[in-house]
């Protein structure tokens, strides 16, 4: 069986880091998705976010295989 790489560029979320309020990046790596701040270095869930999330999140991450192994 042949895996495809997947080619990823993190993109601007439109939700504000609660520590320093600049605006949060998609991340992703094969186990899990995260929301990163660039500016404090902090990671959050996107599921403390789920309220403010909106259909970018749903674009960005609709055809993206994750490893299930």
């Amino acid at each position: 069986m042949a895996f495809s790489r997947v080619s990823f560029t993190p993109t601007t979320a439109k939700v504000a880091c609660p520590r320093c309020g600049q605006r949060l990046t998609y991340e992703r790596t094969c186990l899990r998705i995260m929301l990163t701040c660039h500016a404090c270095g902090r990671e959050f869930d996107p599921a403390r976010f789920v309220d403010q999330l909106d259909d970018d999140f749903d674009e960005t991450y609709a055809n993206v295989p994750l490893d299930r192994m």
